[in-house]
């Protein structure tokens, strides 16, 4: 009984040391959120761009979305292209897309897990270094529900000629004031672009890509022998295999991309926890490179420890959603019984193991009055570095959100910290069972004020 209660202690004290270095990055995120974005130099050649739409059942938008990026950059229209995967569609996605303007390719798969993003995305960019070996100087990423600020091509254009050739874009939202759900998920994206990418980019480190807007140089996936991110989660992954290639993953502020978000709990759900089961899946068979390369400090050590770390959040959900509650919940039974049971004296020589001072006169304020302290320290630590954070991140970006104030944002602010509890059960369901693609509701914009969130 001894062993058990001394095991049980040290796995807990390694839990809440894991736990808390995740407390320390959201201080260092937060001290340095004020760091000016990275400027890139006005480029003195315009390159060319392919535009890639990995795309299913998305007639909804489709068309839309390519009209607007082929109407709306301040860029040369010659020098871009749009090119669609209609992946798997029973829809007219193949259709609309190729009414809109885009060369537009279909491709069917029975093998369930083969019916991911990663493929048409792996397709798409086979087709063009196929058909147009030479043309294009680099591959951009759009999701079928996105927009682009009219300088984003110009923006990636200025980053190539500095010789960034894998980059991720400010990710904003088309639909940010909505309702509640799509504010607190539009500044989640916010803090993360411009509190955690800034500061990477700002210090020489990598940023975790996104897929919305991702950009590639075509010399790199002509030297990796095509997309090789074949997991639900691909931009991570590809953000990782780069890495471990000893790639830079770079953050280009001024490049933003609007995005459609979650209107309700169901579909914040349903996306969160695929997200959760195939980042799982990565961590366990990436994530531990990264970690390795760690003790390569001649070479950026810490940079790989900060990518390990934050794909190293999902073990960490797991743990404080299952293994804290448990471990808790025994602690005070076990102390209950210690301070009111008949056997209070062989409880209490069980449970000195976890506290030298506890004697069976505790009475359950004593119980308590230990217990919660230590929990309302964590849990406000983090809601407060979140809550800082999110307000911080919108008010600076207030260009980037075509804002003037923080009117409709504020739910997001206030309610980011309580989000994260629905971003760590959804990222736990999510890991424990197998929740495939399902259909979320896509919120069209209808006017060009709804386009940029505001």
């Amino acid at each position: 009984m001894e062993i058990l209660y001394k095991v049980l202690e040290a796995i807990n004290w390694v839990a809440i040391v894991l736990a808390s270095l995740g407390i320390v990055w959201q201080l260092l995120f937060t001290f340095f959120g004020w760091i000016k974005p990275k400027k890139f130099k006005k480029a003195k050649t315009k390159r060319r761009f392919a535009i890639i739409f990995p795309a299913h059942n998305e007639s909804a938008v489709i068309e839309d979305s390519i009209k607007d990026l082929l109407e709306n950059q301040n860029y040369p229209k010659d020098l871009y292209d749009i090119f669609v995967c209609a992946d798997n569609c029973d829809d007219n996605t193949f259709e609309l897309a190729s009414k809109a303007g885009a060369t537009v390719i279909e491709r069917f798969e029975k093998d369930p897990k083969k019916k991911k993003a990663a493929y048409p995305i792996r397709a798409l960019m086979q087709y063009v270094l196929e058909n147009y070996p030479d043309k294009y100087d680099a591959f951009i990423k759009f999701d079928a529900d996105n927009r682009a600020c009219p300088d984003f091509l110009d923006a990636m254009n200025n980053a190539l000629e500095e010789g960034v050739e894998i980059a991720r874009a400010f990710e904003a939202s088309t639909n940010a004031t909505q309702n509640t759900w799509t504010s607190v998920s539009a500044t989640y994206y916010i803090r993360d672009s411009r509190i955690a990418s800034n500061f990477r980019e700002r210090v020489h480190m990598n940023s975790m890509l996104s897929g919305a807007g991702m950009m590639v140089s075509t010399k790199v996936i002509k030297d990796i022998g095509g997309w090789d991110a074949m997991s639900g989660s691909d931009d991570a992954e590809f953000a990782i295999n780069r890495m471990l290639q000893n790639y830079k993953c770079h953050y280009v502020p001024d490049a933003v991309v609007y995005e459609d978000q979650p209107s309700s709990l169901k579909d914040t759900w349903n996306r969160l926890s695929r997200m959760g089961h195939s980042l799982h899946g990565v961590f366990w068979k990436k994530g531990w490179k990264l970690l390795f390369k760690t003790f390569q400090w001649k070479k950026g050590g810490f940079t790989y420890f900060d990518m390990f770390y934050t794909i190293f959040f999902i073990p960490i959900a797991l743990m404080a959603t299952l293994w804290f509650p448990a471990y808790y919940i025994f602690y005070f039974i076990i102390n209950a019984l210690n301070a009111w049971g008949p056997n209070a004296n062989f409880l209490a020589s069980c449970t000195n193991l976890f506290n030298e001072s506890m004697t069976s006169s505790w009475s359950s304020n004593q119980i308590l009055s230990n217990l919660l302290p230590m929990i309302a320290v964590v849990l406000g630590s983090l809601c407060f570095f979140y809550t800082i954070q999110t307000l911080m991140a919108v008010s600076l970006s207030k260009k980037e959100l075509g804002i003037k104030n923080l009117k409709g944002y504020w739910k997001g602010i206030l309610l980011s910290s309580p989000f994260m509890l629905v971003y760590d059960l959804s990222i736990v369901w999510g890991v424990l069972t197998n929740p495939g693609w399902k259909s979320i509701k896509r919120n069209v914009p209808t006017t060009k004020e709804d386009k940029i969130s505001n």
